[in-house]
């Protein structure tokens, strides 16, 4: 579907949606598509994955309204996977051993995603990470490729690539430092790229530091920063981690640009941080700054009363691409499903155009640089250095 076509049909199903039509006539409810989806619905970022879970339902609304996929109502069943890589797991195996899914959506954390994509090898039914970004969310440690394992967002490699080179590139930073969460392969997988591609430009690592979830006190790690005096402090943490270094980094006296990834990416963090991520830099998707996404989230809005998590544009995109699946392969049948999305050359969502390399399901996407100051976060815009 084009961009323009989408952002009719959005508009005007979920209209409908919203006030409260009935499904389609003809849609068979008594064999329903059971589509999963896995997020943490509860723990500190439990925003995150209730906007997901709340973005798959309201699209499945779109499509029931519409006539469902094959004719069949579309049927979400959400799990908490609580952010952690047991409980995701778990879950996963729930949806697929006793609820009956034809494919899940989840997690956006690749410390989940990388366990459960073993598991669906063996239970054979396809799995679309959200945010999950590491490299080892699709293939094994050798680089062999777990088949029933998607994501929608863009990788590691490309994001540290990104953030390392617009820091050297356009802000003219030359002498960095970095504070990594050991336990967390996003994390090290993130910040060993921003370090790579900025010493690959010419840059200076002065200070390589790191810490571990559930930590609340970073000062000594900031504290040997401070010593190296570097011009930026490369921060590949979450939002709640993030607030919590930038303020005992400012705290010690650090001026550095500070400049991270998508685990930044909601709107608490500017409440959170207080002020001390001024002048900060990160990399993401484009989130609500395209017009099919600003349109989805006024209905989001108005039925949930949220506020803008990207999260709930992934639970839509998921939807939407495992619909895409479906309708291609005439069939609901799990393989079918996974044949489809390893084939797709072509799938236009609201995050943007996609399309998957077959040989690791990466996607090829845009990514987009956000400049944060001290009350508002900026879209700056799409950003490739290739360009």
């Amino acid at each position: 579907m084009k961009k323009s076509m989408l952002f009719s049909a959005v508009l005007a199903i979920l209209v409908l949606a919203l006030a409260g039509g009935v499904f389609a006539a003809d849609l068979d409810t008594a064999n329903p598509i059971k589509i999963g989806y896995v997020g943490a619905l509860s723990g500190d970022t439990a925003l995150w994955g209730q906007a997901g879970l709340n973005g798959l339902n309201l699209t499945a609304e779109m499509i029931n309204e519409d006539g469902g996929i094959l004719g069949r109502e579309v049927q979400i069943i959400g799990l908490d996977g609580k952010g952690a890589a047991d409980d995701s797991v778990a879950a996963y195996k729930r949806l697929v051993e006793q609820e009956g899914v034809v494919a899940v959506v989840g997690t956006n954390f690749s410390s989940c995603n990388i366990p459960i994509a073993a598991v669906s090898d063996e239970l054979h039914v396809p799995v679309i990470a959200t945010a999950a970004s590491n490299e080892l969310v699709t293939v094994d440690a050798n680089g062999n490729l777990h088949p029933y394992s998607f994501r929608l967002c863009f990788i590691d490699p490309y994001m540290g690539y990104l953030a390392g080179s617009y820091a050297y590139n356009e802000l003219g930073l030359r002498k960095a430092a970095i504070i990594t969460d050991i336990t967390d392969p996003y994390s090290t997988g993130v910040g060993g790229y921003m370090l790579d591609t900025f010493t690959s430009l010419g840059g200076e690592v002065v200070a390589q530091e790191e810490a571990q979830n559930g930590d609340n006190d970073f000062r000594a790690q900031l504290t040997k920063i401070a010593m190296a005096q570097p011009d930026v402090l490369f921060v590949p943490w979450n939002y709640v981690n993030v607030a919590l270094i930038g303020q005992q980094a400012r705290e010690l006296g650090i001026t550095a640009v500070m400049v991270g990834a998508d685990g930044w990416d909601t709107n608490e963090l500017i409440e959170l941080s207080r002020g001390a991520l001024e002048g900060s830099y990160y990399v993401s998707r484009p989130g609500f700054n395209l017009p099919e996404a600003a349109a989805y989230f006024e209905i989001y809005d108005a039925k949930f009363h949220s506020s803008k998590e990207t999260e709930c544009l992934y639970g839509n995109d998921g939807l939407m691409w495992i619909k895409q699946a479906i309708e291609a392969a005439g069939s609901a049948e799990p393989d079918a499903i996974r044949d489809q999305l390893e084939a797709t050359d072509s799938f236009d969502g609201l995050l943007g155009h996609m399309s998957v390399d077959p040989a690791n399901h990466n996607p090829s996407r845009d990514a987009a640089i956000f400049r944060v100051d001290a009350d508002v976060v900026t879209y700056v815009g799409i950003y490739d250095p290739a360009k």
